[in-house]
């Protein structure tokens, strides 16, 4: 008999496990090592948390965040530095106060996470069903007083996370929200050529959305920060064009007295090019059929060029597929949590946390945050029991 089964040992099952010091218990990963989704976050250096106070933390997360005041008050973005700092890990605050260890290495975070936890880890072991105290799994059957469901979203299903929650959900009669694809690139309707190309700030507008970022080219679409902030609403929505804004820092009567006051004998991809890269510059010229000199320009054709700076529009076939986001949408419903300790309202015994809950926010740190916020609430909780 365990004090708790956690299933799945990613950020937030091992730290669920972390707070369940002393106690009998046992972490079941189907996967053949532990953190495999951690260790790819950041580009593999882990942008392990979001330095910003809680309010304004959850002001980021626009997703369900009424649920997440008891969570991120009792261990937040400062007590997860705190956490990894006090275990031998020096952390750096970079642009958007996003947190990385100054190594840049995701498997420092790793190791303190697998180092600090007293749990036993079976590796390779899937668990097929989840009852109140007993879980079921491809090797045996166990028995426990509680169990936590850490198994993750359904994104980057080749690091272990497939939706496994969503079936033990639907098992226990536990209500879902449908997963979605959040925080991921769109495929346009027209190819472009312009795989690589990369714009530093965009601003992007979609209905009544708008998002601040960086901007990539794709073979298929478009990626990057201000698209990915902007991509779940897009898939909810049937409108299906967004609006660029290439230059956010320059308005209307900025870029008029730029064109205006341009040496005249250039081209206008001179112009361009000062502000883009070559290829991105041609592309524009290509689009606008404005390859000529500035002097040539017509007023209406310089309204042309600044309309265009100011809002490109792009015809949007769909989002990229769920299993290519980076974070998922959907999950558990939260209004059958206690979110006080994560626990079911259906099952008591039974906990969800991390990923595998209806709450995701942009990235940035904050999805990790949250999986690690959750995980160490229920495992106190659980700890606070027995």
């Amino acid at each position: 008999m365990y004090d708790c089964i956690i299933v799945g040992a990613g950020p937030a099952g091992l730290m669920a496990s972390i707070a369940l010091k002393g106690r009998k218990v046992l972490i079941l990963e189907k996967m053949d090592k532990a953190l495999k989704k951690l260790m790819i976050t950041g580009g593999g250096r882990c942008n392990v948390t979001n330095l910003k106070n809680n309010q304004d933390f959850l002001n980021e997360v626009n997703y369900n965040k009424k649920y997440l005041y008891s969570t991120i008050s009792q261990f937040g973005s400062y007590e997860v530095y705190a956490f990894f700092e006090s275990r031998g890990v020096p952390l750096k605050e970079e642009e958007e106060n996003k947190v990385f260890p100054v190594s840049n290495k995701a498997r420092d975070i790793a190791n303190v996470l697998l180092t600090n936890t007293e749990a036993e880890i079976h590796y390779q072991e899937e668990v097929l069903e989840v009852m109140p105290n007993k879980v079921v799994t491809n090797k045996r059957e166990y028995e426990t007083k509680n169990i936590i469901i850490a198994t993750g979203g359904a994104s980057f299903p080749n690091t272990g996370s497939s939706g496994d929650h969503m079936k033990f959900a639907h098992a226990l009669n536990q209500p879902t929200i449908d997963l979605f694809p959040a925080e991921v690139g769109v495929i346009l309707e027209h190819e472009n050529n312009l795989a690589g190309t990369a714009i530093e700030k965009v601003q992007i507008s979609y209905l009544d959305y708008q998002s601040e970022g960086n901007l990539m080219f794709t073979h298929k679409g478009l990626s990057g920060s201000a698209i990915m902030k902007l991509s779940e609403h897009i898939y909810h929505n049937e409108e299906k064009e967004i609006y660029i804004d290439l230059v956010p820092e320059l308005n209307f009567e900025d870029l008029q007295h730029k064109l205006i006051n341009y040496d005249r004998e250039k081209e206008v991809n001179d112009f361009f090019h000062e502000l883009f890269t070559k290829r991105f510059s041609n592309y524009l010229i290509n689009r606008l059929n404005l390859n000529k000199k500035i002097k040539s320009l017509t007023k209406n054709e310089m309204i042309s060029i600044i309309n265009t700076l100011k809002q490109l529009v792009f015809p949007i076939k769909r989002v990229e597929s769920l299993d290519k986001a980076y974070v998922t949408g959907g999950g558990i419903a939260l209004n059958s949590i206690n979110t006080s300790t994560m626990e079911s309202k259906l099952h008591p015994g039974i906990y969800f946390v991390g990923e595998a809950l209806d709450i995701h926010g942009p990235i940035g740190g904050y999805n990790i945050t949250l999986a690690l916020s959750t995980g160490y609430l229920a495992g106190s909780k659980i700890n606070d029991s027995l």
